[in-house]
């Protein structure tokens, strides 16, 4: 049975701190500013001029989604194995406690296809952990986010030493008590802030790259914006009363591009699709966000999302990195890029 869905975007402003929040929804983190941002028309390591990062936020029903935990570990063998023929990486935010839980063997097939390994923090809702109703990270101070940030990269790196240069924390949700852990333990990149195109664009912060300077300090993180719009959870799942933000902006994405939206994993396909043609014609950088948990929902209007919605993108990916019009990077690479 399908669990009661509540709002992603409700109740979610900071309560600790003086910067940061919530990029989902056309909200916008407060006191933040971009510095040095990786402009548009950038020549990327293959000769593209457009780059696409495919990400993964690996949080089983740690969180906010539904579906058969085992069910997605055991998806990972699938995708892992369409990455290693089509030639491209991924990058895989990863759940500590996951890690914990269900054992490491699924993370050897993302290593074992190139792919990066990166951290979703130690649990994905931190009242789990410390009590309460208060389930982001920018709702608590440095203690705890220090250790939500080292606690998931350390059941990672247990069991694979050296892996973890990244985090993307749950629901996206920080303040600069979640920057000065995520400094403190030395990752190279972060990926909290969303693009939010079409919902609000005074509220975005674009697809390029930046450094992130929160009040009067500018971390040395690199800071990676991903699409907070037009992923799998909003496009065909997201219920409509609760989540209408969300919907609100495929809808809008389709009725622009002239596509016809069906809320299933197969019309998904043209979304993205569409999403990296865009960013081919605007020779940009853009963030794919897609949550395996919700390959695993089961559904009259389709049979299997793996093979109805991700294998065609990792498909069509691989092509256009074939024929060099995209470079397909994890976000590892997109820092040792920016930072060269």
């Amino acid at each position: 049975m399908k669990k009661a869905e509540r709002s992603l975007i409700k109740d979610t402003a900071f309560h600790i701190g003086n910067c940061g929040g919530f990029p989902f929804g056309g909200k916008q983190p407060q006191g933040i500013e971009k510095i040095t941002i990786l402009s548009p028309g950038t020549t990327f390591p293959n000769g593209a001029e457009c780059a696409i990062l495919l990400t993964f936020d690996v949080e089983g029903n740690y969180g906010n989604g539904t579906g058969d935990t085992e069910l997605e570990i055991s998806n990972y063998r699938r995708i892992c194995q369409k990455l290693s023929e089509r030639n491209i990486p991924a990058t895989f935010n990863v759940i500590g406690k996951m890690v914990e839980d269900y054992g490491g063997t699924f993370l050897e097939w993302m290593l074992e296809c190139g792919s990066e390994i990166a951290s979703h923090g130690y649990i994905h809702d931190m009242n789990k952990r410390y009590g309460g109703n208060n389930i982001y990270a920018g709702q608590y101070g440095l203690k705890e986010n220090m250790e939500q940030v080292r606690d998931g990269v350390n059941a990672i790196e247990k069991q694979f030493p050296g892996t973890v240069n990244g985090i993307r924390m749950p629901y996206a949700h920080f303040n600069e008590y979640t920057y000065d852990a995520i400094e403190k333990m030395e990752l190279k990149w972060a990926s909290n802030t969303g693009i939010d195109d079409f919902i609000n664009q005074n509220n975005g912060f674009g697809n390029g790259p930046f450094k992130i300077k929160m009040g009067n300090k500018t971390y040395s993180t690199l800071e990676i914006p991903f699409d907070t719009q037009t992923f799998d959870w909003a496009i065909w799942l997201a219920d409509k009363t609760a989540n209408h933000t969300f919907v609100e902006a495929v809808e809008i994405f389709c009725n622009k591009h002239y596509i016809n939206l069906k809320r299933t994993p197969a019309n998904a396909v043209k979304i993205w699709e569409q999403r990296i043609l865009d960013s081919i014609e605007n020779k940009t950088i853009f963030t794919l966000l897609c949550h395996p948990i919700n390959l695993t929902v089961k559904s009259a209007l389709w049979e299997d999302p793996v093979s109805e919605f991700l294998l065609p993108v990792i498909d069509l990916l691989g092509l256009l990195a074939a024929e060099k019009k995209i470079w397909v990077c994890t976000c590892m690479e997109m820092a040792e890029f920016y930072k060269s």
